[in-house]
């Protein structure tokens, strides 16, 4: 259905009034509704019962598209992704429903596993095991994000110096496989395909529940501020502290020039009497990261105790740094008491009003990117990001990544030569680069060096990201043996994408890549 040309030129040259204005109040009403819907559901009806149910339902129709050879993908509207890509692939296939599947099934204490299904949110997990005691063992920061999106991608949080990606904490997967069979695939039963199903993104089955690691907590977490004056400072920082063998339980980096950062460092605790807590996702509360920012400016070295749940989720309310570009008078004083007492506008309904002209000006002018890199190239990393990007702050999240041996899967073993493990970091680059209202940016050319940085340092690139890379250029960053021995064993090829076909630039964006670089894409990319 097309929009009216009005509300489209509405929706697109008036978009912050857009998202205040609807996408805020909307975002408000929506999650009511939702943990309505939920409660009822978890209340009057059995779970376990109803998971039976629709997992069945999911085989009969992947037989039925397996039978009749039917290229297959779920259901699930692009706009409620993280991706700004529209997901135009799914238009030719047919769509399996898995929107239903969002209810945490078990919890087994005593074995420390959690069982859910793949569409239980950040904020549902937390809501649901904060109060019992228990957090997952690697708990990503948005509250949208979904178990089966991070499970079957890619995961990462302040603990995944010790515990890797999320997918590490993964006891079991529960997958609906191309002939309608439901496997359960542990590190012991179905093993191959349980080591290559990370990173896979639905295109090797559909996930219907997934067990994973969680851990005891406490109330409260003690968060240290750590500031940094030189960016080789912050460097060496952070690698003796993720080299420590009695590192914090949670580490982060907020980059705010090549030439300052703070390191925050935090541990579960119990704040004692009178000590200062600081809750830090009350409405009134200014953005997180300019809170972190005091201690480069104001305060120097501090600690303080955070709500366990607050921490989880301290960068939902601002969008990591996302919110600042998309409403800038988001942080003031007044806007905080009169309107952000419903929270952030959720991306989902930002994408829902978004025109074909929009999404040319996201990509074109807004950067959302995330690369994993040996630790040991951060400080080369961050002064690539300020000559391509020039955007603060910058996200530094270490992440072990571990050796796997013969069940090497998407991401390759380490390269350091044993160990059993190497250490990289996460470097997230969100916001609008500096020379965009100069005119003078490029974006196609700036993610093309970006990713063949990249590669030539050993590492990978979130794929939720827009990519500027072939296929050639994106199986040289990423391992497929194992992928493809294990799309062939299931005969996935027969009737799901692979990897590359859901993530590659859509077709506009190629056509823009061959006008303005020697590369051509073939009929296949």
């Amino acid at each position: 259905m097309s929009i009216p040309k009005p509300i489209e030129y509405f929706l697109t040259h008036y978009r912050e009034i857009v998202i205040a204005g609807f996408a805020v109040p909307a975002s408000f009403i929506h999650g009511v509704l939702y943990g309505l819907n939920n409660w009822v559901y978890r209340t009057f009806r059995n779970t376990s019962v109803s998971h039976d149910k629709a997992v069945k339902l999911i085989q009969d129709e992947v037989r039925a598209g397996w039978q009749n050879g039917q290229q297959m993908c779920t259901g699930r509207k692009p706009w409620k992704s993280m991706s700004s890509r529209s997901a135009d692939f799914k238009a030719s296939m047919h769509q399996v429903s898995i929107d239903h599947l969002r209810n945490v099934l078990e919890v087994d204490e005593v074995r420390h596993v959690v069982r859910a299904e793949p569409m239980v949110t950040m904020g549902d997990i937390t809501h649901f095991l904060v109060p019992k005691g228990f957090a997952l063992a690697v708990q990503a920061e948005m509250d949208d994000l979904t178990l089966g999106g991070l499970c079957m991608g890619v995961g990462i949080e302040t603990s995944s110096h010790r515990e890797g990606f999320l997918f590490e904490t993964v006891e079991a997967f529960e997958i609906v496989i191309a002939n309608g069979d439901c496997l359960r695939c542990t590190r012991e039963d179905n093993s191959e395909l349980f080591y290559a199903l990370p990173w896979s993104h639905g295109t090797l089955g559909f996930l219907v529940a997934v067990e994973l690691r969680i851990v005891p907590i406490k109330s409260h977490i003690r968060l240290e501020y750590e500031p940094c004056h030189s960016l080789k400072a912050f460097c060496s920082r952070l690698e003796e502290l993720t080299a420590s063998s009695d590192a914090p339980q949670f580490i982060e980096g907020l980059i705010f020039s090549s030439t300052s950062g703070v390191i925050l460092k935090g541990d579960f605790a119990v704040p004692p009497r009178h000590a200062r807590v600081n809750r830090i996702n009350n409405f009134y509360k200014p953005w997180f990261f300019s809170h972190v920012a005091r201690s480069l400016t104001e305060v120097g070295p501090f600690s303080e105790y955070v709500p366990t749940r607050h921490y989880f989720h301290r960068h939902t309310p601002s969008i990591f740094f996302q919110i600042k570009d998309l409403i800038r008078f988001a942080n003031t004083v007044w806007y905080r008491y009169l309107w952000a007492w419903m929270g952030a506008p959720k991306i989902s309904l930002m994408k829902l009003t978004m025109t074909q002209d929009v999404r040319r000006q996201v990509f074109e002018g807004r950067v959302a990117q995330d690369i994993l890199i040996p630790i040991e190239h951060l400080a080369e990393s961050v002064l690539l990001s300020a000559d391509l990007f020039e955007i603060y702050p910058l996200w530094v999240c270490p992440v072990r990544l571990f050796d796997h041996d013969i069940h090497e899967g998407f991401l390759r073993n380490p390269a350091n030569g044993g160990g059993g493990s190497q250490m990289f970091v996460d470097l997230g680059i969100y916001g609008i680069p500096a020379t965009v209202k100069t005119g003078n940016y490029n974006q196609i050319q700036a993610t093309r060096k970006l990713e063949a940085f990249v590669r030539d340092r050993g590492g990978y690139q979130m794929l939720y990201a827009d990519i500027c890379m072939t296929q050639s250029e994106f199986e040289d960053m990423f391992e497929h043996r194992l992928y493809r021995a294990m799309r062939e064993r299931y005969a996935a090829d027969r009737v799901f994408p692979d990897v590359y076909s859901k993530v590659r630039p859509e077709s506009w964006i190629r056509e823009q890549i061959e006008a303005s670089t020697d590369i051509t894409f073939g009929r296949s990319e």
